[in-house]
């Protein structure tokens, strides 16, 4: 099932290709990769994923904001190395 998911400014821009690098590049946890592989690119509603991980729904919540934190910063750093090559 499909969430309503609202990303940050620098990751609603990018394809679906770009976030699963970004992801990566932010050298999350294994549990907190997850979280926001089933969150910002599958769009799923955090119940779900706590499901999937055997946590509450509130445990996902308070994950989220280190998760967007990370990953926006991968963003960052990726795009000022692209920036830097031009």
């Amino acid at each position: 099932m499909s969430a309503k998911v609202k990303l940050p400014e620098p990751l609603n821009m990018l394809l679906r290709s770009e976030l699963e690098t970004v992801i990566h590049e932010a050298a999350l946890h294994r549990d907190d990769e997850l979280i926001a592989k089933r969150y910002i690119i599958d769009k799923c509603a955090q119940i779900d994923i706590a499901a999937e991980l055997g946590w509450e729904r509130s445990t996902v919540s308070r994950h989220m904001p280190h998760i967007l934190r990370e990953v926006c910063r991968a963003e960052q750093r990726i795009a000022q190395k692209i920036g830097a090559g031009n």
